[in-house]
């Protein structure tokens, strides 16, 4: 396992090859940093991204009776479990993403397995997921101020965070994602190598 504090060392530790598929996954807990990592890999590595905040489900659409849980129940996980397996056997995945502004399902995405794909989400190194990818990383941040950051990111829904999003990605935490990634990368609140094994011995 490598520990990376900075991108342009994780540049030289992806190992790119030329054969396609290729898929690079990113971990990690809420307001970590994985979506600003993703957006700088797609940009440096002209790839394409596919995210798990993609497939989320309108509140109005979920159970009555809704729970912590993982799966998360309140996405479609299964379509995002399918997404990846097929791109990672060379199978173009089409899906209608959630529009977050607009509470509804945006225009049909085409995602190519040509391409290199970047895959980011808490959970995407979940032990299905983990054969499809050719690095697995995982952002390490400061769980002791991530709900100052999610208050920091929401206007609203603090509630749901609370008593739905947080108990669920902590379930999900307690497989110790960290254990199967390649590459450990300091996000939020975490500033060096060191950090990366201070928090962890903190987990």
């Amino acid at each position: 396992m490598i520990k990376v504090d900075n991108f342009d060392e994780l540049l030289t530790k992806l190992e790119l090859k030329d054969d396609r598929p290729l898929l690079i996954g990113i971990d990690g807990r809420p307001c970590s940093g994985k979506s600003t990592l993703a957006d700088l890999l797609i940009e440096a590595l002209h790839a394409e991204g596919i995210f798990l905040d993609d497939f989320f489900i309108p509140q109005t659409e979920w159970p009555t009776h809704i729970s912590p849980a993982f799966p998360f129940p309140y996405f479609r996980y299964n379509e995002f479990l399918q997404g990846v397996s097929n791109l990672a056997k060379g199978i173009i995945f089409e899906y209608q993403p959630y529009d977050w502004a607009t509470n509804k399902f945006g225009e049909t995405r085409i995602i190519d397995p040509k391409n290199i794909i970047i895959v980011e989400g808490v959970s995407v190194l979940f032990k299905k997921l983990v054969p499809f990818f050719h690095k697995k990383i995982l952002v390490v941040s400061n769980k002791n101020n991530e709900f100052e950051a999610i208050l920091h990111r929401e206007n609203n829904n603090i509630k749901v965070w609370n008593e739905l999003y947080l108990p669920s990605v902590d379930i999900y935490w307690q497989t110790n994602p960290y254990e199967r990634a390649d590459i450990l990368y300091a996000g939020r609140g975490v500033a060096d190598k060191d950090a990366i094994n201070l928090f962890l011995e903190n987990e």
